[in-house]
Protein backbone atom coordinates (compact mmCIF):
# COMPACT_ATOMS: atom_id res chain seq x y z
CA UNK A 1 0.00 0.00 0.00
CA UNK A 2 1.35 3.39 -1.01
CA UNK A 3 1.88 6.18 1.45
CA UNK A 4 -0.90 8.31 -0.11
CA UNK A 5 -3.50 5.59 0.50
CA UNK A 6 -2.39 5.25 4.14
CA UNK A 7 -2.77 9.00 4.65
CA UNK A 8 -6.29 9.02 3.21
CA UNK A 9 -7.30 6.12 5.51
CA UNK A 10 -6.03 7.93 8.63
CA UNK A 11 -7.95 11.11 7.70
CA UNK A 12 -11.16 9.07 7.24
CA UNK A 13 -10.80 7.41 10.66
CA UNK A 14 -10.18 10.74 12.42
CA UNK A 15 -13.27 12.25 10.79
CA UNK A 16 -15.45 9.34 11.96
CA UNK A 17 -14.13 9.72 15.55
CA UNK A 18 -14.92 13.47 15.60
CA UNK A 19 -18.49 12.87 14.39
CA UNK A 20 -19.13 10.21 17.07
CA UNK A 21 -17.73 12.49 19.82
CA UNK A 22 -19.96 15.40 18.76
CA UNK A 23 -23.08 13.18 18.81
CA UNK A 24 -22.34 12.05 22.37
CA UNK A 25 -22.06 15.71 23.49
CA UNK A 26 -25.43 16.63 21.94
CA UNK A 27 -27.11 13.65 23.59
CA UNK A 28 -25.70 14.62 27.00
CA UNK A 29 -26.81 18.21 26.52
CA UNK A 30 -30.35 17.10 25.62
CA UNK A 31 -30.58 15.06 28.85
CA UNK A 32 -29.35 17.89 31.18
CA UNK A 33 -32.13 19.96 33.00
CA UNK A 34 -32.69 23.49 31.76
CA UNK A 35 -32.42 26.43 34.20
CA UNK A 36 -34.44 29.55 33.36
CA UNK A 37 -32.39 32.62 32.67
CA UNK A 38 -31.81 34.80 35.78
CA UNK A 39 -32.71 31.99 38.26
CA UNK A 40 -30.13 30.89 40.82
CA UNK A 41 -29.73 27.13 41.02
CA UNK A 42 -29.26 27.39 44.83
CA UNK A 43 -32.62 29.15 45.55
CA UNK A 44 -34.29 27.94 48.83
CA UNK A 45 -37.63 26.12 48.73
CA UNK A 46 -40.36 28.76 49.40
CA UNK A 47 -41.89 26.58 52.17
CA UNK A 48 -38.72 26.94 54.27
CA UNK A 49 -38.49 30.75 54.07
CA UNK A 50 -38.75 32.44 57.53
CA UNK A 51 -39.36 35.97 58.67
CA UNK A 52 -38.90 37.57 62.09
CA UNK A 53 -41.07 36.62 65.08
CA UNK A 54 -43.25 39.65 65.89
CA UNK A 55 -45.28 40.39 69.06
CA UNK A 56 -47.55 43.43 69.36
CA UNK A 57 -49.44 44.50 72.50
CA UNK A 58 -52.60 46.56 71.99
CA UNK A 59 -52.68 48.00 75.53
CA UNK A 60 -49.43 48.39 77.46
CA UNK A 61 -51.25 49.23 80.73
CA UNK A 62 -54.44 47.53 81.93
CA UNK A 63 -56.46 47.56 85.16
CA UNK A 64 -55.81 44.62 87.44
CA UNK A 65 -57.99 41.72 86.30
CA UNK A 66 -58.32 43.04 82.75
CA UNK A 67 -56.61 41.55 79.69
CA UNK A 68 -53.57 42.38 77.59
CA UNK A 69 -54.53 41.89 73.94
CA UNK A 70 -51.72 40.32 71.89
CA UNK A 71 -51.19 39.66 68.21
CA UNK A 72 -48.26 38.91 65.94
CA UNK A 73 -46.70 36.42 63.54
CA UNK A 74 -44.12 33.66 63.57
CA UNK A 75 -42.57 34.43 60.19
CA UNK A 76 -43.47 30.92 58.98
CA UNK A 77 -45.87 30.68 56.00
CA UNK A 78 -47.64 27.65 57.47
CA UNK A 79 -49.75 26.88 60.57
CA UNK A 80 -48.16 26.03 63.87
CA UNK A 81 -48.20 27.06 67.52
CA UNK A 82 -46.54 29.61 69.79
CA UNK A 83 -46.12 29.96 73.53
CA UNK A 84 -46.93 33.23 75.30
CA UNK A 85 -44.36 33.59 78.07
CA UNK A 86 -44.04 35.91 81.06
CA UNK A 87 -40.90 36.94 82.89
CA UNK A 88 -40.77 35.98 86.58
CA UNK A 89 -38.09 35.87 89.25
CA UNK A 90 -37.34 32.24 88.44
CA UNK A 91 -37.20 32.81 84.68
CA UNK A 92 -39.65 32.62 81.80
CA UNK A 93 -42.89 30.73 82.33
CA UNK A 94 -45.53 29.84 79.75
CA UNK A 95 -48.92 31.46 80.20
CA UNK A 96 -50.67 29.74 77.32
CA UNK A 97 -50.17 27.98 73.99
CA UNK A 98 -51.78 29.50 70.89
CA UNK A 99 -52.36 27.99 67.44
CA UNK A 100 -51.39 30.14 64.46
CA UNK A 101 -53.13 30.50 61.11
CA UNK A 102 -51.90 29.25 57.75
CA UNK A 103 -49.94 32.48 57.36
CA UNK A 104 -48.26 32.14 60.78
CA UNK A 105 -50.32 34.90 62.41
CA UNK A 106 -51.98 34.66 65.82
CA UNK A 107 -54.20 36.68 68.16
CA UNK A 108 -54.92 36.11 71.87
CA UNK A 109 -55.11 37.79 75.29
CA UNK A 110 -53.77 37.16 78.80
CA UNK A 111 -55.15 38.20 82.18
CA UNK A 112 -53.48 41.24 83.80
CA UNK A 113 -52.27 39.98 87.18
CA UNK A 114 -48.88 41.67 87.60
CA UNK A 115 -46.57 44.02 85.72
CA UNK A 116 -44.14 41.93 83.68
CA UNK A 117 -42.46 41.38 80.32
CA UNK A 118 -44.03 39.21 77.63
CA UNK A 119 -42.54 37.36 74.67
CA UNK A 120 -43.48 34.76 72.06
CA UNK A 121 -41.61 31.46 71.68
CA UNK A 122 -42.10 29.40 68.50
CA UNK A 123 -41.88 25.61 68.21
CA UNK A 124 -38.56 25.89 66.39
CA UNK A 125 -37.02 27.84 69.29
CA UNK A 126 -37.16 31.36 67.85
CA UNK A 127 -38.24 34.27 70.10
CA UNK A 128 -39.81 37.66 69.68
CA UNK A 129 -38.57 40.85 71.32
CA UNK A 130 -39.90 41.34 74.85
CA UNK A 131 -42.73 43.78 75.50
CA UNK A 132 -43.17 45.48 78.89
CA UNK A 133 -46.74 45.59 80.25
CA UNK A 134 -47.97 47.38 83.37
CA UNK A 135 -50.85 46.49 85.67
CA UNK A 136 -52.77 49.41 87.14
CA UNK A 137 -53.25 48.77 90.86
CA UNK A 138 -56.41 49.61 92.79
CA UNK A 139 -57.53 50.22 96.35
CA UNK A 140 -61.03 48.99 97.16
CA UNK A 141 -62.42 50.73 100.24
CA UNK A 142 -65.07 49.10 102.35
CA UNK A 143 -68.01 51.21 103.45
CA UNK A 144 -67.16 53.35 106.46
CA UNK A 145 -69.34 55.10 109.01
CA UNK A 146 -70.58 58.51 107.96
CA UNK A 147 -70.59 59.82 111.53
CA UNK A 148 -68.32 59.08 114.47
CA UNK A 149 -68.84 60.38 117.98
CA UNK A 150 -65.93 61.82 119.92
CA UNK A 151 -64.65 59.09 122.21
CA UNK A 152 -65.15 56.45 119.53
CA UNK A 153 -62.95 55.67 116.52
CA UNK A 154 -63.53 55.61 112.78
CA UNK A 155 -62.71 52.26 111.14
CA UNK A 156 -61.02 52.58 107.73
CA UNK A 157 -60.57 49.27 105.89
CA UNK A 158 -60.26 47.87 102.41
CA UNK A 159 -58.22 45.75 100.00
CA UNK A 160 -55.36 46.64 97.69
CA UNK A 161 -54.83 44.73 94.43
CA UNK A 162 -52.66 43.09 93.25
CA UNK A 163 -52.77 41.51 96.66
CA UNK A 164 -49.69 41.50 98.83
CA UNK A 165 -47.89 43.39 101.58
CA UNK A 166 -48.03 47.07 100.63
CA UNK A 167 -47.25 50.30 102.47
CA UNK A 168 -50.31 52.53 102.69
CA UNK A 169 -50.83 56.11 103.83
CA UNK A 170 -54.22 57.35 105.05
CA UNK A 171 -54.34 61.13 104.89
CA UNK A 172 -57.10 62.60 107.05
CA UNK A 173 -57.81 66.17 106.06
CA UNK A 174 -57.36 68.21 109.20
CA UNK A 175 -56.30 65.13 111.17
CA UNK A 176 -52.81 64.13 109.98
CA UNK A 177 -51.43 61.05 108.22
CA UNK A 178 -51.62 57.41 109.30
CA UNK A 179 -49.15 54.85 107.87
CA UNK A 180 -50.02 51.16 107.80
CA UNK A 181 -49.29 48.01 105.81
CA UNK A 182 -51.64 45.58 104.13
CA UNK A 183 -51.51 41.87 104.88
CA UNK A 184 -50.46 39.22 102.38
CA UNK A 185 -54.05 38.96 101.16
CA UNK A 186 -54.06 42.69 100.41
CA UNK A 187 -56.46 43.62 103.22
CA UNK A 188 -55.84 46.48 105.62
CA UNK A 189 -57.65 48.17 108.49
CA UNK A 190 -56.84 51.11 110.70
CA UNK A 191 -58.71 53.22 113.27
CA UNK A 192 -58.68 57.00 113.54
CA UNK A 193 -59.79 58.75 116.75
CA UNK A 194 -61.16 62.30 116.34
CA UNK A 195 -60.05 64.88 118.90
CA UNK A 196 -62.53 67.60 117.94
CA UNK A 197 -65.90 67.93 116.28
CA UNK A 198 -66.13 68.89 112.63
CA UNK A 199 -66.38 67.69 109.05
CA UNK A 200 -63.45 65.63 107.81
CA UNK A 201 -62.41 63.54 104.83
CA UNK A 202 -59.71 60.99 104.12
CA UNK A 203 -57.90 59.39 101.17
CA UNK A 204 -55.84 56.20 101.02
CA UNK A 205 -52.61 56.09 98.99
CA UNK A 206 -50.61 53.03 97.91
CA UNK A 207 -47.09 53.39 96.53
CA UNK A 208 -45.96 51.94 93.20
CA UNK A 209 -44.33 48.50 93.31
CA UNK A 210 -42.78 46.13 90.81
CA UNK A 211 -46.13 44.37 90.50
CA UNK A 212 -48.33 47.37 89.70
CA UNK A 213 -48.70 51.12 89.65
CA UNK A 214 -49.66 53.03 92.77
CA UNK A 215 -53.21 54.16 93.45
CA UNK A 216 -55.23 56.60 95.52
CA UNK A 217 -58.88 56.48 96.46
CA UNK A 218 -61.49 59.17 96.06
CA UNK A 219 -62.09 61.37 99.06
CA UNK A 220 -64.40 59.86 101.70
CA UNK A 221 -66.26 62.35 103.89
CA UNK A 222 -67.39 61.91 107.48
CA UNK A 223 -68.30 64.01 110.51
CA UNK A 224 -67.01 63.88 114.07
CA UNK A 225 -69.78 64.72 116.53
CA UNK A 226 -69.67 66.19 120.04
CA UNK A 227 -72.46 66.20 122.64
CA UNK A 228 -74.49 69.33 123.33
CA UNK A 229 -77.54 70.15 125.44
CA UNK A 230 -80.65 71.12 123.50
CA UNK A 231 -84.26 72.14 123.90
CA UNK A 232 -86.92 73.09 121.41
CA UNK A 233 -89.11 76.11 120.75
CA UNK A 234 -91.97 77.10 118.48
CA UNK A 235 -95.51 76.85 119.96
CA UNK A 236 -96.75 80.35 120.80
CA UNK A 237 -94.08 81.96 118.57
CA UNK A 238 -95.37 81.00 115.12
CA UNK A 239 -95.77 83.98 112.85
CA UNK A 240 -92.95 85.86 114.55
CA UNK A 241 -89.75 86.71 112.71
CA UNK A 242 -86.43 84.98 113.35
CA UNK A 243 -83.04 86.64 113.79
CA UNK A 244 -81.66 85.46 110.42
CA UNK A 245 -84.71 86.61 108.46
CA UNK A 246 -87.98 84.89 107.67
CA UNK A 247 -90.99 83.78 109.67
CA UNK A 248 -91.18 80.90 112.10
CA UNK A 249 -93.79 78.26 111.19
CA UNK A 250 -94.52 74.69 112.37
CA UNK A 251 -92.72 73.34 109.27
CA UNK A 252 -89.60 75.49 109.60
CA UNK A 253 -86.52 73.27 109.87
CA UNK A 254 -83.65 74.98 111.66
CA UNK A 255 -81.78 75.61 114.89
CA UNK A 256 -80.99 78.59 117.07
CA UNK A 257 -77.42 79.20 118.27
CA UNK A 258 -75.78 82.05 120.10
CA UNK A 259 -72.90 82.88 117.76
CA UNK A 260 -72.68 80.59 114.68
CA UNK A 261 -73.20 82.60 111.45
CA UNK A 262 -76.67 82.55 109.96
CA UNK A 263 -77.08 79.82 107.35
CA UNK A 264 -74.41 77.55 108.86
CA UNK A 265 -75.24 73.90 108.20
CA UNK A 266 -75.34 71.83 111.37
CA UNK A 267 -75.46 68.04 111.54
CA UNK A 268 -77.52 66.82 114.48
CA UNK A 269 -77.82 63.23 115.66
CA UNK A 270 -80.15 61.82 118.24
CA UNK A 271 -80.38 58.08 118.72
CA UNK A 272 -80.29 56.53 115.25
CA UNK A 273 -81.61 59.60 113.45
CA UNK A 274 -79.52 62.28 111.78
CA UNK A 275 -80.71 65.63 110.41
CA UNK A 276 -78.92 68.53 108.72
CA UNK A 277 -80.41 71.94 109.58
CA UNK A 278 -79.31 75.57 109.19
CA UNK A 279 -78.84 78.23 111.83
CA UNK A 280 -81.86 80.53 111.50
CA UNK A 281 -82.14 82.18 114.91
CA UNK A 282 -80.33 83.18 118.11
CA UNK A 283 -80.58 81.33 121.39
CA UNK A 284 -81.07 79.50 123.65
CA UNK A 285 -80.69 81.87 126.56
CA UNK A 286 -80.99 79.31 129.35
CA UNK A 287 -77.70 78.45 131.05
CA UNK A 288 -76.18 75.09 130.10
CA UNK A 289 -78.04 74.77 126.77
CA UNK A 290 -76.28 74.92 123.38
CA UNK A 291 -79.11 74.54 120.87
CA UNK A 292 -82.74 75.38 120.37
CA UNK A 293 -84.45 73.18 117.80
CA UNK A 294 -87.52 74.17 115.82
CA UNK A 295 -90.51 71.90 116.12
CA UNK A 296 -89.89 70.42 112.65
CA UNK A 297 -86.26 69.61 113.50
CA UNK A 298 -87.35 68.12 116.80
CA UNK A 299 -89.88 65.86 115.05
CA UNK A 300 -87.35 64.78 112.41
CA UNK A 301 -84.97 63.65 115.16
CA UNK A 302 -87.60 62.11 117.41
CA UNK A 303 -86.27 64.39 120.13
CA UNK A 304 -88.05 65.02 123.45
CA UNK A 305 -88.36 68.38 125.12
CA UNK A 306 -84.86 68.63 126.64
CA UNK A 307 -81.83 66.38 126.17
CA UNK A 308 -78.41 65.77 124.59
CA UNK A 309 -77.87 65.81 120.85
CA UNK A 310 -74.64 65.15 118.96
CA UNK A 311 -73.47 67.81 116.51
CA UNK A 312 -70.51 68.57 114.25
CA UNK A 313 -70.26 72.18 115.52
Amino acid sequence: MTSSRISRALVFLLACFAISTAGSGLAAASLAPTVPAGTAETETDPVTRQGPVVLKVADRSVNFGGRFRLRGKTGNPYPGAVRVQSRSRSGWRTLRKVRTGSDGRFSTSVRARTSTRLRILTNDGRRSETRKVVVIGHIKLARNERFVRIGNSLLIRGTVVPRGVRTLRIRVRGGGVITTRSRANGRFRVRWIPRSAGDFSFRVFAARTGRSTGDSTLRRRFSALRPGHASYYGPGLYGNGVACGGTLTPTTRGVAHKYLPCGTKVTLQYGNRTVVARVIDRGPYIAGRDWDLTEQTRNDLGFGGVGVVWTNK
